[in-house]
């Protein structure tokens, strides 16, 4: 396991878990914690023996947001030293290309939000795969507020996920939504009780990891790939990569299915 001030990181049974534990800052990011989740992403990346990411945090925040004291974001002073193209160079690295990298690996990755989630909170959000969220959950992109649009996916991913109209919500007129209009909006897939919240997103991460490693990647590509092609161009996705996959011997993968079905029986 490792400890950080701002976040921990612990591997169990497959699944790489990002802690934040900075409640008292409201568990605002600063570089400590981005450090801690990029090795975590770097891992599961490369690691077979990890399956999965799980981002969770302590305490009733997720996260307020980006921590614009502590990493300087906007100050007079950090525009006297850059032009604007070395901010744009600055503000793709590390963190849009973290976000990218999650949104890009071949494995899972998991959001469990247990609180309100804030600007770059809902940002890395939209990077994951999979958003569970406490019914005590919140969701804000507050950026317009001190000037700025959400910038790191709060504009682009999101709009992506939930259609214009609620992206205009949150960017445009600043406003919240709860875990259930989360929902419905489409970026929340699941909300769990707050008493059981954690063992709740715990035993979908067990079963997330029960599925077959090989063609979770293959279907994590082929459904970001399907959105943004035409009808025909998709149904040929999808029987370019379910070629391979059907001819292969898939008796094992089959009996354990029919196994789990007489055991429900």
């Amino acid at each position: 396991m490792i400890e950080r001030t701002d976040a921990t990181r612990e591997d169990r049974e497959g699944v790489a878990i990002v802690t934040f534990t900075r409640p008292s800052k409201l568990n605002a990011i600063n570089a400590e914690m981005l450090e801690v989740l990029t090795a975590a992403v770097d891992d599961l990346r490369q690691r077979d023996d990890l399956r999965a990411l799980l981002i969770k945090s302590t305490g009733p925040y997720f996260t307020a947001g980006f921590d614009i004291f502590s990493n300087k974001l906007g100050t007079p002073e950090r525009f006297a030293k850059q032009d604007m193209a070395g901010y744009r160079r600055d503000y793709r690295r590390p963190l849009h290309m973290l976000l990218d990298e999650m949104e890009e690996i071949e494995k899972p990755i998991v959001m469990a939000i247990q609180g309100v989630c804030l600007g770059l909170g809902v940002e890395m959000s939209g990077s994951a795969d999979f958003r569970l969220a406490s019914e005590n959950a919140r969701f804000g992109l507050p950026e317009i507020d001190i000037g700025v649009i959400a910038g790191s996916g709060g504009t682009s991913r999101f709009t992506r996920l939930c259609g214009i109209g609620w992206s205009k919500w949150l960017n445009v007129a600043g406003e919240q939504i709860d875990a259930r209009t989360a929902q419905i909006a489409g970026f929340v897939q699941a909300i769990y009780p707050a008493e059981s919240f954690d063992d709740d997103v715990w035993a979908f991460c067990k079963r997330l990891i029960g599925r077959p490693a090989e063609v979770q990647a293959a279907a994590k590509l082929a459904v970001e790939l399907c959105y943004d092609l035409d009808r025909n161009s998709a149904r040929r996705v999808e029987r370019i990569v379910n070629t391979p996959l059907s001819m292969r011997d898939r008796q094992e993968l089959i009996q354990k299915v029919m196994n789990r079905k007489k055991k429900a029986d």
